[in-house]
């Protein structure tokens, strides 16, 4: 009945679901057929073909006069049973799976779909390779390539029996017929197959480079966090140095002076001396008291963080406390919950922060009280250093060295430094730290 006539190269199915046409034109993934449903490619191709057959079999019934066909007037019935198997096809063809490891119904959906497109293969006469295709490009996809075989194999054997049994046509030129449909079919399964193949490892890349890309983020993230603990185990040492250098002005320096000042008392009251003695002995306690005192600044200043096992605002609020017996009134406020997973360096920042604020206050301002405010938002930490002296200079406010260390500091975390005076007198330091530090930024120890 059919006549042999060449296989066209680009008529297996190919095409992609809809979410991946932004893919390059040359990308595998693209023309991999398998799916959720039937590619575009696949579903023009049905579509026309069903069209085309019930179009052809309109003209070639009105030419003839009846539209049964001159070679199947003695079986009309088998002609028009064939044919009606369009509808199945039409029925069974949402339910085709295009991809792997389909279910028991979709399964049955594809041998319904496979013998009712046997069926009309055998009595149309026009796209029969288009029909052919389109069967073993989703048997190919769904079953693999002993799908594509089997249903290659199934086509090749109705259209010898249906050459053999109603046409004049020989033996031989049957199964030659057969033989070319049957091999079209296998060129179809074995194209698909490759786009198959090939989109699976283009998906397998893919997951490879977005395996890479994580890895060099979480890479990167470690980095970042090596750095920063680089940068604490500086800061921790410095302030283990500072520690012990407080310890030993404490024990050494504190105790020599506290002595002079005890000996120069002692010989305050002693016998009679003369007045300018008497005044220089005056002169030279109000000198060792006022070294003293700031020898006691400077070991406050000097603690570490970590201060008897103190982090955090805990730490802050002893480090405010501490200052208390400076002859100033210390009050320290906490705004909001300090934040267990702040940053180590943006916590010791605001540490260091306050410390610079609380001795600028003491050894430049000459405040009676000073106000310690930290302030928690979801974002930052900010400290806030108030007091009632004297303020200063306004050429010269926030331009210290130690204000100027303190600032590229917080600068280099992503925070900021404001310094003021108060309209009311006083002065105001003002730290905020951001809870996370940027990773882009590098640490400043």
């Amino acid at each position: 009945m059919h006549t042999v006539s060449p296989v066209c190269a680009g008529s297996p199915v190919t095409g992609t679901p809809v979410t991946r046409r932004s893919r390059p034109l040359l990308d595998p993934a693209r023309w991999d057929p398998r799916g959720r449903t039937a590619p575009p490619a696949a579903r023009i191709l049905f579509w026309t073909t069903l069209g085309l057959i019930v179009l052809l079999r309109g003209f070639f019934s009105h030419l003839e006069g009846q539209f049964v066909p001159a070679i199947f007037e003695d079986i009309p019935f088998v002609y028009l049973a064939a044919l009606a198997c369009l509808v199945p096809t039409v029925l069974l063809w949402p339910l085709l799976p295009w991809h792997r490891q389909p279910s028991a119904r979709e399964t049955a959906a594809t041998a319904g779909f496979t013998l009712a497109s046997l069926a009309v293969f055998s009595v149309i006469e026009f796209g029969h390779y288009f029909l052919l295709a389109t069967v073993v490009a989703q048997a190919t996809s769904a079953f693999g390539l002993r799908g594509g075989v089997l249903s290659s194999g199934l086509f090749g054997v109705v259209n010898f029996a249906v050459q053999y049994s109603v046409t004049e046509f020989t033996a031989m030129m049957s199964a030659s017929n057969s033989a070319a449909v049957a091999v079209s079919g296998l060129i179809i399964c074995f194209v698909v197959a490759g786009l198959v193949a090939a989109g699976r490892r283009a998906q397998h890349t893919r997951e490879l480079l977005t395996g890479l890309e994580r890895a060099h983020r979480d890479l990167e993230d470690t980095h970042r966090k090596l750095r920063h603990y680089t940068a604490r185990t500086r800061e921790l040492a410095v302030a283990e140095e500072r520690s012990r250098m407080a310890r030993e002005m404490h024990d050494s320096t504190g105790h020599h002076l506290t002595a002079i000042n005890v000996c120069l008392a002692n010989a305050e009251r002693g016998g009679p001396v003369p007045d300018q003695v008497r005044e220089d002995i005056g002169e030279a306690r109000q000198l060792a008291k006022q070294a003293l005192e700031e020898t006691r600044r400077w070991v406050r200043a000097l603690k570490p963080l970590d201060l008897e096992g103190r982090t955090g605002a805990e730490a802050i609020g002893t480090l405010v406390e501490s200052f208390a017996d400076t002859g100033a009134r210390t009050r320290f406020r906490l705004e909001g919950a300090w934040p267990e997973s702040m940053d180590g360096e943006a916590e010791l920042a605001v540490y260091r922060a306050t410390q610079e604020g609380l001795t600028n206050a003491l050894r430049h301002s000459g405040a009676g009280h000073i106000d310690v405010t930290l302030q928690v938002t979801d974002d930052a930490v900010a400290v806030e250093i108030a007091d009632d002296g004297g303020g200063a200079d306004e050429t010269a406010a926030g331009s210290g060295f130690g204000l100027t260390a303190l600032q590229e500091r917080l600068v280099a975390l992503g925070g900021s430094l404001n310094c003021r005076n108060r309209p009311e007198n006083g002065y105001v330091l003002t730290a905020r730290v951001p809870r996370e530090v940027d990773p882009s930024l590098e640490s400043v120890s």
